[in-house]
């Protein structure tokens, strides 16, 4: 499986900017399939409801925008997880292979 983690800094979820600390991205390719798989795990200030529904979101990280439609699949309140759902916009699968700086 080829995978690649991004530091999401913004989130923009269906034209609604969610405050919060960051997050991760995780975009993976299973041998099986040539779909990718996607999901984002971002943390809020504070408490903030979001509806389990789905979504279009626009990220912005370190790397740039990505963008696609997902899905609320979890939340505490504080952590909300989501699963894509359709195309990764942004996203180009020569970013498995490049490497990473050294920090």
């Amino acid at each position: 499986m080829l995978h690649r983690r991004y530091f999401i800094r913004s989130l923009t979820a269906s034209g609604k900017v969610v405050d919060g600390q960051g997050g991760d991205l995780v975009v993976a390719r299973r041998v099986e399939s040539s779909d990718l798989d996607w999901e984002l795990i971002y943390r809020t200030h504070e408490w903030t409801s979001v509806d389990q529904a789905p979504y279009r979101l626009s990220m912005v990280g370190p790397e740039g925008v990505l963008a696609g439609p997902a899905v609320l699949v979890r939340s505490d309140g504080l952590t909300h997880v989501f699963r894509g759902a359709g195309e990764l916009a942004g996203f180009d699968e020569a970013d498995f292979f490049e490497s990473k700086p050294e920090m």
